[in-house]
């Protein structure tokens, strides 16, 4: 395979699996406003400040924070710019996903496109993303259903686990939930409120409970989210996968070995004794790790043609 085919498909399925994380973020952020005491402001400028969006700005409202999120092409993570990087990737390599993933995209990208902010009210904005995230399920489903298990499937898939690792590590961070009264040292009042919206927007509240935890509690969350290979959106089970499917590729010792160092932090967290600031500092190391993962398969994998199988 031709190193610039891979990484096309490689960011193909990253920016597809960013959009829908997005949309779950912004799920979850509009759960939380409807569901935080009256009287207590969402901290949407520190919420930018984890997706790493943009110039910090003490005074940025609701509806600029989900502009940016949604509908910006201004903002590279955005849904809309990261729908149109997907589409752009997958238009080079029609020939190696099946016509109805094709097909499948470009309906979510019709979609995103004739989207306006005029009159995109709370309630609007809500159906959007439920039929974003629905729209990629489609996807995945199409590739599960019809993708051939060769190098192109693994590309594939190495990119979605890699980036649905990074999105778990930013889902996680008390910031988006707003369990961090002010001082970073201790959560707030409400933590169970984030504790909850961070089930969701993970899509794991009945199997949090199906695995017998039926009080959510926040170290039971994150042990839950970061390290239950049972559950398929954790962080270890997108892990986990990175390394299977890295064991399938030639020259992996150097990103198999970054990867097993990130494991091993993550499994030796000490959950119970976790701070907001710990957890934060925790995630940014994870974050970083993972970005040093992606340059080290980028050069391996798509700078170098001898280095393409």
């Amino acid at each position: 395979m031709l190193a610039r085919v891979a990484e096309h498909l490689y960011w193909l399925s990253r920016y597809i699996e960013r959009a829908e994380a997005t949309a779950r973020l912004a799920i979850a952020a509009s759960d939380t406003i409807l569901d935080l005491p009256d009287g207590v402001p969402y901290d949407w400028e520190s919420l930018m400040q984890v997706f790493g969006s943009g110039d910090s700005d003490p005074g940025i409202s609701e509806v600029e924070v989900m502009e940016q999120l949604v509908l910006s092409l201004d903002h590279s993570g955005s849904i809309r710019a990261s729908i149109a990087s997907a589409r752009e990737n997958a238009r080079v390599t029609r020939d190696l996903i099946p016509k109805d993933a094709w097909i499948a995209l470009n309906e979510l990208h019709g979609l995103i496109e004739r989207q306006s902010f005029a009159g995109f009210d709370r309630s609007s904005r809500i159906r959007l993303l439920k039929q974003v995230i629905s729209s990629c399920r489609l996807w995945h489903g199409c590739l599960v259903a019809s993708q051939a298990r060769d190098l192109s499937w693994l590309f594939l898939r190495l990119g979605d686990r890699l980036e649905h690792a990074d999105m778990v590590s930013r889902l996680v961070d008390p910031r988006v939930t707003q369990m961090v009264p002010g001082a970073s040292t201790r959560w707030s009042s409400y933590e169970a409120i984030g504790w909850q919206n961070l089930l969701t927007a993970l899509g794991g509240v009945e199997l949090y409970r199906h695995s017998a935890r039926n009080q959510i509690h926040g170290s039971d969350v994150l042990d839950f989210v970061l390290r239950d290979t049972n559950f398929p959106q954790s962080m270890a089970a997108a892990l986990h996968s990175v390394r299977r499917y890295l064991n399938k590729l030639p020259h992996q010792r150097v990103s198999t070995d970054l990867l097993d160092g990130t494991i091993d932090g993550l499994t030796k967290l000490d959950l119970e004794r976790l701070t907001p600031d710990l957890l934060t500092q925790n995630m940014d190391w994870i974050q970083q790790g993972l970005v040093t993962l992606h340059g080290h398969i980028s050069a391996e994998y798509f700078f170098f043609q001898s280095n393409s199988p």
